[in-house]
C-alpha cells in the first residue's frame, strides 16, 4: 500500500478541480499554495488560492477487487488430472 494525496481547488464553497499525487505536495514559497507532480499526466503542477490536501493509502481498491498479489496467489483453482470438469483452468 502507499500513500496517495487529493489536492483539491475550491471555488465558491465547491470543488472545482481535483488532482492525485503519490508525493506529498510543497508550500509554495508565498505560503498561498502547493506544488505537486499530478499522477495523471506526470507533470509539475502549482496551485494557488483556496485548496485542501487529503492523504489516503492506496491499495484497498487493489483488496477489494482481488487483483493484489497476495489475494492471485490464493485465488487459484486447483487443476486434478481426476476431475469431472477438466475444461476449467485458472486465469492467473
Amino acid at each position: 500500500m502507499k500513500t496517495i494525496y487529493l489536492i483539491t481547488m475550491w471555488s465558491g464553497g465547491r470543488p472545482a478541480k481535483k488532482w492525485k499525487s503519490e508525493v506529498k505536495p510543497e508550500p509554495l514559497p508565498q505560503g498561498t499554495g502547493v506544488s505537486f507532480v499530478s499522477v495523471g499526466t506526470r507533470l509539475p503542477v502549482s496551485v494557488i488560492g483556496s485548496i485542501s490536501v487529503e492523504e489516503f493509502e492506496s491499495g484497498k481498491e487493489e483488496l477489494e477487487m482481488g487483483s493484489a498479489p497476495a489475494l492471485q496467489e490464493e485465488s487459484r483453482i486447483p487443476t486434478t488430472a481426476n476431475s469431472k470438469t477438466n475444461n476449467i483452468e485458472p486465469l492467473f
